[in-house]
């Protein structure tokens, strides 16, 4: 069981995406604030400023890892012909979400679907 689940097993946990907080391995509570963002945000958060966290959630969002500063380029190409949100294609399996921490850091969550 990955740090990022936190209660329960696999099974029984939603992924990020679909509901419920999620809790890093710091003890930091992120909440959501904005569910399938438009993918201009998406292009953003992937070119924006590398201090702002960014989680990619593989296999549905079980598989939950960090996306390093070095790797965001080659992320956005994978993500941008396969957007399920608006601004993307109809068939996509790539969404983003915006999650917020208590002292108000957003975190951009992008989960991708097999």
């Amino acid at each position: 069981m990955t740090p990022w689940l936190n209660s329960g097993t696999v099974i029984s946990r939603l992924s990020p995406g679909s509901g419920g907080p999620l809790v890093d391995p710091d003890g930091s509570v992120w909440t959501i604030t904005r569910r399938r963002l438009d993918l201009r945000v998406v292009r953003g958060a992937l070119h924006g400023d590398a201090t702002v966290p960014l989680l990619l959630g593989e296999n549905g969002g079980f598989d939950i890892r960090w996306v390093r500063p070095d790797e965001r380029a080659s992320l956005w190409e994978r993500v941008r012909s396969r957007y399920a949100g608006r601004g993307g294609v109809r068939n996509g399996n790539y969404m983003g979400h915006e999650f917020v921490n208590t002292d108000g850091q957003a975190l951009v969550y992008i989960e991708v679907w097999c």
